[in-house]
């Protein structure tokens, strides 16, 4: 009967019961694991590497054609020459910020030639356009100009509310400062023109919290002058 070896455990020491993983590894040197590493996994390390290059050129392709594509877009703006144009241009690239500019642009032409009504709906429309292309700080500062003249065309044209408009730019703490001061500004003359100084000091003194040098600060000077009365002492410091 043959001895059963099943049980039985090899004495301490013993590493005959030690078994390579891989026997072809043996007593191999560095250029044959090399050469045998490539050989069990080619076929892995082609498709890694095919699949890493495909994507570098996806992307290569993807920013060269986003390069010229804005190329074109710029050539085809700078094309409009007109209203309509410009219009027509913004209608077909809604999303892009060449589109709020365009539309801006139709705005600013309406209100210089005294045409608030339509000035504002256009104003309107490219306060819509940024909103479209984007959250960079240079949208969100055209679109609160647009805001911002849509207002003060509404203003001009007589419309009731207009100052409403006005006042949501100039307590909007994530407005730009110069447009800021601009609407308090307006809104201290909007004022001065109904009599009510204590208003119109209320908007001058929100101008002097706004950081130093705001580009209005000769326009608030002047109204000084022509208003002695709005020159409202500073509050007594705090004992």
């Amino acid at each position: 009967m043959p001895e059963d070896r099943s049980n039985k455990q090899p004495p301490a020491g013993d590493d005959r019961n030690l078994v390579v993983v891989d026997e072809d590894f043996v007593n191999a040197d560095t250029e044959d694991r090399l050469w045998l590493f490539w050989e069990r996994n080619q076929d892995t390390i082609v498709k890694a590497t095919v699949g890493v290059v495909v994507g570098i050129l996806a992307f290569l392709a993807y920013f060269f054609w986003n390069e010229s594509r804005r190329e074109a877009l710029g050539e085809e703006f700078t094309a409009c020459q007109d209203e309509a144009a410009r219009r027509s241009f913004a209608s077909r690239h809604p999303g892009e910020a060449l589109a709020a500019v365009a539309m801006t642009d139709v705005a600013d032409d309406l209100k210089k030639a005294g045409k608030f009504a339509d000035a504002a709906k256009a104003y309107d429309e490219a306060s819509r356009l940024t909103s479209l292309a984007g959250k960079a700080p240079a949208l969100a500062a055209l679109g609160t100009r647009a805001r911002l003249y849509a207002a003060l065309s509404r203003l001009e044209a007589g419309e009731v509310g207009a100052d409403k408009a006005i006042a949501a730019i100039a307590t909007d703490v994530n407005a730009p400062d110069t447009l800021r001061g601009f609407a308090m500004l307006t809104l201290a003359n909007i004022a001065v023109a109904k009599s009510d100084t204590a208003e119109a000091a209320k908007w001058l003194n929100a101008m002097d919290k706004l950081r130093p040098g705001n580009v209005w600060d000769a326009d608030k000077r002047a109204l000084l002058q022509s208003e002695p009365s709005l020159l409202v002492p500073a509050a007594p410091a705090a004992k």
